[in-house]
């Protein structure tokens, strides 16, 4: 199984209009072109749960209705790039388990455009953030199929261009949105689907990049706030800034506070069972700086202790550890977490070659890593997967995700608990939220 794990760069494209996105959409999709790498179609394994609206459908629109037998049940949404990456549909399914077998397109419902799910787990509601359409709909689940229940646009806001957005909840009826592009965090009434006020956070943006992103898989608690790390690049994607940030954020009332970090490109956390915080950039870095290290910062990870508000000022140098280009972070169980190393017997970049080929190349290894003993870090025997990861935690379990080339399908992969990492759901396109709603 090849896999390719897109995240950011995804994010990225995600973000536009087609009326304002048609430059970036080129750059991103060249990249996403490198290698074959990315999103092919799930065709081997058993239906989950299927919706009662098929492919296509109207998420508001009528029909029979499975019977509910009261279990779980878990919104998870992908992405699905025509063949030239011109256009791109989102896709819901609502599922009873996420463990195993697969979906079809037969069996979601289908949103136009880029998107991305988001809510409280169990609050029986999830809501998707169009960047195609800039609103924020919400979405009621009733007998095993979502329903649109109200929808809250954005272009008011001051929104014309959405990537990367973040939301954080306080509760099932209050929400934040980060959108950095324009500097701010819209608190949502989602009882009222309003918008309350727009908290600045201009400052979480680095200066030395054109873009800044929010680090996967997004904010964790830490010290009765939530923080998250701040990773910049430049507007063509050729270039990572030297700086990251860390960002503090508290829901209660809505402050904020930005911090420096001792090293640039930090992008995935991981929260040890120590309650330290573990930083580290990603495959992209590690793909940049090894074609040109004037161009990105070297691959590090550092740690937020457990009770403390900096950064570790002593960093680890992932490339050492490793002996090669070393990125992501990816939670394991028990104190443990899992890099992607590029095997240079695999894939050794020729004189004219470019750090999108270097990161889309299938030469990809899994390394084992003791966050307590980084230099202990070993190589498992796994097929070997591109460079981009995407996280997702659900019912206290994390999942990366592993995609076919062309990235037609994605499989879910289980990396904490008894067997791990072990083969989960698999679903057309691109794995882009995984949310449990009862």
């Amino acid at each position: 199984m090849s896999s390719s794990g897109t995240t950011r760069l995804l994010e990225v494209e995600a973000a536009a209009r087609p009326s304002a996105r048609r430059g970036e959409q080129g750059r991103l999709m060249e990249r996403f072109r490198m290698g074959g790498a990315r999103w092919a179609l799930a065709t081997s394994c058993l239906v989950c749960l299927p919706l009662a609206a098929g492919c296509g459908s109207d998420p508001g629109e009528s029909g029979a209705r499975e019977p509910d037998d009261g279990g779980p049940r878990y919104a998870v949404a992908s992405r699905v790039e025509s063949s030239d990456f011109t256009n791109t549909t989102m896709f819901v399914w609502v599922v009873d388990d996420v463990n195993g077998g697969a979906v079809s397109l037969d069996d979601a419902i289908e949103l136009p455009g880029r998107g991305s799910i988001w809510g409280v787990p169990r609050a029986e509601v999830f809501y998707v953030v169009s960047s195609e359409e800039l609103t924020v709909s919400k979405y009621r689940v009733a007998a095993g199929k979502p329903e649109l229940e109200a929808r809250l646009g954005l272009g008011g806001a001051g929104i014309s261009f959405l990537v990367g957005e973040k939301m954080v909840f306080d509760g099932p009826d209050r929400g934040f949105l980060f959108d950095l592009v324009s500097g701010q965090a819209l608190e949502l009434d989602l009882a009222a689907m309003e918008i309350t006020r727009s908290i600045d956070v201009s400052d979480a943006r680095i200066d030395s990049a054109d873009t800044t992103f929010l680090g996967e898989p997004g904010f964790r608690e830490h010290g009765g706030r939530l923080v998250a790390p701040l990773y910049g690049t430049s507007a063509a994607y050729d270039r990572v800034a030297s700086e990251s940030k860390v960002l503090f954020f508290d829901p209660t009332d809505g402050s904020i506070e930005v911090k420096g970090a001792p090293c640039g490109g930090l992008y995935y956390t991981v929260k040890a069972p120590s309650g330290d915080i573990h930083f580290a950039s990603d495959p992209y870095v590690a793909s940049i700086f090894m074609i040109d290290p004037e161009r990105a910062p070297a691959p590090c990870m550092a740690r937020m202790a457990a009770g403390q508000d900096e950064l570790d000022t002593d960093v680890v140098a992932l490339n050492d550890v490793t002996g090669g280009p070393t990125g992501g972070l990816i939670p394991g169980s028990d104190g443990v977490a899992y890099l992607r190393v590029l095997d240079t017997g695999i894939y050794s970049p020729s004189a004219d070659a470019t750090h999108l080929e270097a990161y889309s190349a299938p030469g990809w290894q899994t390394w084992r890593i003791a966050l307590d003993d980084p230099g202990a870090a070993e190589r498992l025997d796994r097929r070997p997967l591109a460079g981009g990861i995407k996280v997702f935690e659900v019912d206290e379990q994390a999942y990366e995700n592993e995609s076919t080339a062309g990235f037609g399908s994605t499989t879910l992969v289980r990396t904490t608990g008894d067997g791990a990492p072990a083969r989960a759901l698999t679903m057309p396109g691109a794995t882009w939220g995984v949310l449990r709603v009862r």
